[in-house]
């Protein structure tokens, strides 16, 4: 079951739960529901880059739990990166 706090943008979800672990982790779900493995491959790698790219921004100890909605694999990776930046309050 998926807890904490919850936002959402137009082409993903994001869960955010404090961690006891000291550290902050990040779990990308990407269902069968949006395309075909090519498809959800390529989501994960943006998410992740993302991730990658704007390690400084993250807080200690939190689980974070990153969905993407139905057209994400049309965005490129500057629209992925705004509107994740957005979600996380960091714009």
């Amino acid at each position: 079951m998926l807890q904490g706090a919850r936002r959402e943008s137009d082409h993903f979800i994001v869960y955010r739960h404090d961690s006891v672990l000291g550290k902050t982790q990040f779990c990308f779900k990407t269902p069968k529901r949006l395309g075909n493995a090519v498809r959800r491959n390529r989501i994960k790698r943006l998410m992740r880059e993302f991730i990658r790219t704007h390690k400084p921004l993250w807080p200690d100890s939190s689980a974070v739990v990153l969905l993407p909605k139905h057209g994400t694999f049309e965005l490129d990776f500057r629209q992925v990166s705004a509107e994740l930046k957005q979600l996380f309050g960091h714009e």
